[in-house]
Formats: structure tokens, sequence, C-alpha cells
């Protein structure tokens, strides 16, 4: 059986591997967030020049009758 000074070091190792992969996922959730922000930006972008181009086509439409 294992004594107390043996669970206590096992206990603490295991903290340690716990803190990093928290430490590691929430690095990893950091880059994934910067990655949807810049995904929401260029769909915004492309959103904003299709509407634009729209209406540009409907207004020269219009002058043309």
């Amino acid at each position: 059986m294992a004594t107390e000074s043996e669970l206590r070091r096992e206990i603490a190792d295991e903290r340690r591997e716990l803190t990093n992969a928290v430490a590691s996922l929430r690095e990893e959730l950091g880059q994934t967030a910067e990655r949807g922000k810049k995904l929401g930006t260029a769909f915004g972008a492309a959103t904003g020049v299709t509407l634009a181009a729209r209406t540009l086509l409907r207004l020269r439409r219009r002058a043309k009758r």
C-alpha cells in the first residue's frame, strides 16, 4: 500500500498535469476565438461588398429606364 507521502506526491503530479492541460486548452481556445473573429470580419466585409454591388447594379438598371 502506498504511503501518505507517496500519495501526496502522486496527487501533486496529477494536479500539475491538470494545470498544464487546462493551460493548453485555454491557449487553443484563444487561438480558435481569434480565428473566429478574423472569419467574422472577413464575412462581414464580403457581405458589405456584395450588398454594395447589388445596390450599384439596381441603381444602374433604374438609370437605364
